[in-house]
């Protein structure tokens, strides 16, 4: 016979898949967030060579280029749902509406 607690214990197996499953989205997140530091990172190099006159490739003023549009992407993302409260539980319908219409408002290394 069990004890009649457990039918009020929630299943340790489900809370524990949920948990390696959050633990793994904040590790994934952080190394986005690492190479999307390093892209703009790399990009202010591009800047600062281009304002002293240095010679900037094609390809180098490409990365800029994109990189300041996930920039913007980040700042028009990320000002609303850090501001407002409440509305980072919007987020995930906000880019699930956006992918539904072919809108692309993640940076690059959020892409899957």
């Amino acid at each position: 016979m069990t004890h009649f607690l457990f039918k009020y214990i929630p299943n340790v197996n489900r809370v524990n898949q949920e948990i390696k499953k959050f633990h793994q989205f904040l590790i994934d997140f952080i190394k986005r967030l690492k190479m999307e530091g390093a892209e703009t990172s790399e990009a202010a190099q591009i800047l600062a060579r281009y304002t002293k006159g240095e010679e900037v490739s094609k390809e180098e003023m490409e990365k800029f280029r994109n990189q300041m549009i996930d920039v913007i992407k980040v700042i028009g993302i990320g000002i609303p749902f850090t501001v407002i409260p409440g509305s980072s539980l919007l987020l995930p319908l906000v880019i699930a509406i956006a992918k539904k219409y072919k809108i692309d408002i993640l940076p690059s290394s959020f892409k899957k």
